[in-house]
């Protein structure tokens, strides 16, 4: 479904809740989208396409270029502007590259979106309604504020949701449309990781350097296989993750096989959305505020 950059892993207060709930409410209704969550992390939204629609789409911080499966590129009649050569795990493939005009969620829309033309047939056996993916090159054009508890996405036309909540703000790098972010991890070690914001993953995956530093892969084995048979997934814990103000202990992380791939990478590893209630992505300042708080008037 991906190139070999964006491979991964398959798909892992109270009061908090509800004064959070209490804050959107009061923001501007034409931003807020409903959204539902698929295996509780991958979160799945209603856009139109070149003024037709909705449709389906996930939405995957994880995925450079969007995607469209043949079906909806036949029914809006997209035209192939070449052809592009991906190397993935299970051998290469060549996708043909298209363009929407638009892709709107809601009252929020980017223009000249590029698309490849990928068959989701893995997506769609879990839910046939599922069209597309819409990857960095559409997320990347705003602000947003993802709240997992709610089930909404709120798109900010200004600056409206950043002057309603308050937190901490942690600096996030873009590298080649990626999100990443700094975090501490500690074991028997300690190592500052560049992790990948994803909202497709569920469970923290560190590349197999960065995990022998904090010695992060326990004696749990091999726990998945690669398409070829070999062992290709080992699972481990991480005693303490640390990102911004937000601490997670004893946390679960998957350690894949090496791959020829991994010197090429600028990430550590992979850091789901799905750990946070909420998460405010501010890409025009450079900053990611993980469980956002209403301001105090």
């Amino acid at each position: 479904m991906k190139n070999t950059r964006n491979a991964k892993i398959a798909r892992n207060v109270a009061l908090f809740y509800f004064t959070l709930a209490g804050f959107c409410q009061s923001l501007h209704a034409q931003s807020e989208i409903r959204l539902r969550l698929m295996h509780e992390t991958v979160i799945v939204v209603s856009l139109m396409a070149d003024q037709q629609g909705p449709f389906d789409f996930v939405l995957d911080t994880g995925t450079d270029t969007s995607i469209v499966d043949p079906s909806l590129a036949r029914q809006l009649s997209l035209a192939s502007l070449g052809h592009v050569e991906l190397n993935a795990v299970t051998g290469a493939k060549t996708l043909n590259r298209s363009s929407l005009r638009t892709l709107a969620a809601g009252s929020a829309h980017a223009e000249n979106v590029e698309v490849l033309i990928q068959d989701l047939a893995e997506l769609r056996q879990v839910d046939s309604h599922i069209q597309g993916i819409a990857g960095q090159n559409f997320l990347a054009r705003f602000n947003y504020l993802l709240d997992y508890r709610k089930h909404t996405l709120r798109l900010e036309a200004d600056h409206e949701v950043r002057d309603a909540i308050e937190g901490d703000s942690v600096p996030m790098e873009r590298s080649e449309n990626m999100l990443l972010v700094t975090t501490e991890a500690q074991s028997s070690g300690r190592a500052k990781l560049r992790l990948l914001l994803d909202s497709g993953a569920n469970l923290v995956l560190l590349t197999r350097a960065p995990s022998q530093a904090v010695d992060a892969a326990s004696q749990q084995g091999w726990v998945g296989t690669s398409s070829n048979g070999q062992a290709g997934i080992k699972g481990g814990r991480v005693r303490e993750l640390t990102v911004g103000s937000q601490q997670f202990r004893d946390i679960a992380v998957a350690v894949p096989a090496p791959q020829p791939s991994d010197a090429d990478r600028v990430e550590d590893g992979l850091l789901p959305m799905a750990l946070f209630k909420a998460v405010y992505v501010n890409n025009r300042e450079g900053f990611v505020m993980f469980n956002p708080r209403p301001k105090k008037q």
